[in-house]
């Protein structure tokens, strides 16, 4: 972790707000991971039910990049949480050589067992897109960026606010 600037939150009885966001650069390292997740927990305009979507779709987005993207410009890369009216947008800004071929061959991708390596292959993105709203991989000149939007969770639904640990699931029965 290099540094971090937050704006200023929202007070404690007001609830979570738009027009927050926080900046991280980390370096991309295994570690990273626990750095961006210590990140996303510290973020008071956060409910608990979005941090868990953020932390696991950031997580997977942040693993892939340092596993399969290396060498990061730099060895490090940014990124940026923000409430808005719309929703919050989870934003990765980097630079790798490799990412805009990457970007080209995975507008949607599908799942596929690579036999070579004896593993899934495209899960993790597939992961992210069902988790967020809208999953957008945007390669640059000078920088590539990976913008995540999630909805917002509705007033009254967040487990922060009714005191449950625990994500609630929902079975559908046939």
């Amino acid at each position: 972790m290099l540094a971090a600037e937050e704006e200023p939150g929202p007070e404690a009885d007001e609830g979570p707000r738009p027009g927050s966001r926080a900046t991280q650069i980390l370096v991309a390292s295994a570690e990273a991971v626990m750095s961006l997740e210590a990140f996303i927990d510290g973020l008071d305009f956060l409910a608990r039910r979005e941090r868990y979507r953020i932390k696991l779709a950031g997580d997977e987005i942040l693993d892939n990049l340092v596993r399969h993207s290396a060498p990061l410009a730099g060895g490090s890369l940014s990124v940026r949480v923000s409430r808005r009216r719309s929703g919050i947008a989870l934003s990765f800004f980097f630079r790798s050589p490799k990412f805009a071929a990457f970007a080209a061959r995975c507008s949607d991708p599908e799942p596929l067992f690579d036999a070579t390596h004896r593993r899934w292959r495209g899960i993790g993105m597939v992961m992210c897109r069902n988790l967020s709203h809208s999953m957008k991989l945007r390669p640059g000149r000078f920088v590539d960026r990976i913008f995540l939007t999630f909805l917002l969770e509705p007033d009254g639904d967040d487990d922060a606010r009714s005191g449950h640990d625990i994500p609630r699931l929902s079975l559908i029965e046939k």
